[in-house]
């Protein structure tokens, strides 16, 4: 049984593959509790995510269809497409927040408790999941600041002169993969958010490859994942549009029964992105353990810590 394999330590050196089997045998030793916790939490979102992605895409093309035709509803349709466009956003966003929140909270019970995950309920982490919750609203205030600050100053370079493009793109390739390491040093240390800031370049560049390489591989994953659920809502929604531009669009594609059929697509694609999104969570995870078994030698410092706190107690 999964149960009666070696627990898998989070700050430990590894190699890059050591890195994704680490990576993989946590989620494959708890995916159930990864699978119950993460409907709980995001099915519901789905549900109101899917009606905005419809909408987008609905007013996508008919913003199309009014503007090939030179209809005067243009505008009106423009609206209801950028609301829809900044709800399904806004719902990201809080899915992103939701599922990084619960997947930090399950990796940090999984390395504190002796049981694992085992028995492990909702309830038991609804105080970390609140706490992580908050760190990550934190940290996207302040990455978006940054972010804002980053294109400022890109702007400002290439205003100066196009040639800056050449130094300033790979500098800020560069610049951004350590950021990658800001959110789990946030959220598994007792660290304040400028700190975390710090130490996530100070071990993102000394392990700049390893971040590129787990990011690449989990995103390739992630992506293969998201095009399997994505795929059928595409197409049905290529048809529907393609019959509703032609002289059929009469026809079924355009019933409710097909709108309420591609709705269910559009949640199945919907919450699949996140299910996605839990293996280059997981992976930059175990990218950060390496990175500071390496940069700091976490455990050997543990180590001594015990043994001195043994020490003072046996004076």
């Amino acid at each position: 049984m999964e149960s009666q394999k070696p627990k898998i330590a989070l700050y430990k050196k590894r190699s890059f593959g050591d890195k994704l089997n680490a990576s993989f045998d946590f989620i494959k030793e708890n995916w159930k509790i990864i699978l119950k916790f993460t409907t709980y939490l995001l099915l519901p979102l789905s549900l109101i995510q899917a009606l905005s992605l419809n909408g987008l895409m609905g007013g996508a093309f008919s913003l199309m269809q009014q503007a090939e035709g030179g209809n005067a509803t243009v505008p009106a349709i423009g609206i209801a497409f950028f609301i829809n466009y900044g709800v399904y956003i806004l719902l990201t966003m809080i899915g992103t927040m939701l599922l990084s929140s619960l997947l930090y909270g399950l990796i940090h019970t999984y390395n504190e408790r002796e049981e694992r995950l085992q028995g492990v309920t909702l309830g038991m982490l609804k105080p970390l999941l609140f706490r992580n919750l908050k760190k990550m609203l934190i940290i996207f205030l302040m990455g978006f600041a940054l972010g804002i600050l980053i294109v400022l100053v890109l702007v400002i370079l290439i205003m100066l002169t196009p040639f800056t493009l050449i130094f300033t793109i790979p500098a800020a390739i560069a610049v951004m993969l350590p950021f990658a390491l800001w959110t789990p040093i946030y959220l598994l240390e007792e660290i304040t958010v400028i700190g975390a800031l710090k130490k996530a370049f100070r071990l993102g560049f000394a392990t700049w490859g390893g971040i590129f390489l787990m990011a690449l591989v989990m995103g390739l994953v992630a992506n293969i994942l998201q095009g399997v659920t994505m795929m059928p809502w595409y197409i049905a929604t290529l048809v529907k549009y393609f019959f509703a531009m032609s002289d059929a669009g009469s026809g079924a594609t355009v019933s409710v029964g097909y709108s309420f059929f591609l709705y269910i697509l559009g949640i199945i694609q919907t919450f699949g992105v996140y299910l996605a999104m839990i293996f280059s969570v997981v992976g930059l995870v175990y990218q950060y353990g390496h990175a500071s078994e390496v940069v700091d030698s976490v455990t050997v410092e543990d180590d001594i810590d015990k043994f001195n706190e043994l020490y003072e107690f046996l004076k």
